[in-house]
C-alpha cells in the first residue's frame, strides 16, 4: 500500500547531498530518517551532475539504510530545464491523445530536435494552458546513471525552485510573503500572492535587491538565519518529528519539498 511507503526527497548540491525521508500517519506526516553526506565541491557543474567514486560511495551507503518499498524524488536545477505555455485545444483531450498533442507542438515550443528531449507536463494555473518542461535526455542520463549504479530508482525529477514551493504552501506565506532559499552560487524564491511565482536567481542577494526586484514584497523570509531575515522551521511541518534533529533544519528544505510533493495521478 502507497502509504506504507517512505517518500524521500534527495536534494544533491556542491560539497554534500541532503536527504529526508517521511512517512504518512493518520494525523499528519512522521519524519523516518535525514541525512546528510559530504561530496566534491565540483559535483554539479553547470547543473548537470558528474558521477566520482565518492559520490556512489556516498549513495550506495545510503542506499543501505532505506528500506525495500521507498518513493524517490530528486530535485533538479532550474537551469537544465526549458519551461513554455501550450494553449488547451477546444476539444477535451484524454491520454494519451494529450500526450500526442504536447509531442507534436515541442517541436515548434523548443530550438531543439524534438526526439533529443525529455518531456514533462502539468496544467497551469490558467485551466486553459499547459505548462511544459524540457531537459534533454544526455542530461537526464547523466543524472540517472550514478543513482541507479548505487541501487537507487528515481520515480520523480522535480524542479528544485518547485520543491521549495512545495514547503511554501503548506507553511503558510502570508500574502505577497517572500521565500528564499540560498545555495552556494545562486538562490530560489517563491512569491505568495494571487498568482504565486517562484524561480532562481544568481544576483547578489540582500534586502535592497529583493525590494527592487519584488517591489509587491510585503516582507521576506529565509531559510537559513540570515541578517535582515526571517528564518522559518521547515521540519514543524512534520507532525511526528524524530530525535535527534540537524543542527541546521534549513539546509533540508528542498529535501522536505520533494518529499512533501504529492504522488503522480
Amino acid at each position: 500500500m502507497a502509504f506504507q511507503r517512505w517518500q524521500i526527497g534527495l536534494d544533491i548540491q556542491n560539497g554534500k547531498f541532503c536527504a529526508v525521508a517521511i512517512q504518512r500517519r493518520r494525523l499528519g506526516w512522521q519524519l523516518r530518517s535525514w541525512q546528510q553526506r559530504t561530496l566534491p565541491e565540483d559535483t554539479l557543474k553547470n547543473g548537470v551532475l558528474q558521477s566520482s567514486p565518492a559520490l556512489l560511495a556516498a549513495l550506495k551507503q545510503w542506499r543501505c539504510q532505506l528500506p525495500g518499498r521507498y518513493s524517490l524524488r530528486v530535485g533538479l536545477p532550474p537551469q537544465l530545464v526549458l519551461q513554455r505555455s501550450l494553449p488547451l485545444p477546444d476539444v477535451t483531450l484524454r491520454e494519451p491523445a494529450l500526450n500526442r498533442y504536447v509531442q507534436a507542438s515541442a517541436q515548434r515550443l523548443f530550438p531543439v530536435e524534438p526526439a533529443s528531449l525529455a518531456l514533462d507536463y502539468r496544467a497551469s494555473s490558467a485551466s486553459t494552458q499547459l505548462c511544459i518542461t524540457a531537459a534533454r535526455r544526455e542530461v537526464i542520463t547523466q543524472w540517472l546513471e550514478p543513482l541507479q549504479q548505487a541501487g537507487l530508482q528515481p520515480d520523480v525529477f522535480e524542479l528544485n525552485n518547485l520543491a521549495l514551493a512545495q514547503v511554501a504552501w503548506r507553511l503558510p506565506l502570508r500574502h505577497q510573503q517572500l521565500l528564499i532559499h540560498p545555495l552556494t552560487d545562486h538562490w530560489l524564491w517563491y512569491l505568495a500572492g494571487s498568482t504565486a511565482t517562484s524561480g532562481a536567481s544568481t544576483e547578489p542577494l540582500s534586502l535592497a535587491y529583493l525590494q527592487a526586484t519584488f517591489p509587491e514584497m510585503e516582507s521576506a523570509l529565509s531559510t537559513t538565519p540570515m541578517t535582515g531575515f526571517t528564518a522559518v522551521q521547515p521540519f514543524s511541518l512534520l507532525h511526528y518529528l524524530q530525535l535527534p534533529l540537524p543542527d541546521n533544519e534549513g539546509d533540508y528544505t528542498l529535501a522536505l519539498g520533494l518529499a512533501l510533493r504529492p504522488e503522480d495521478a
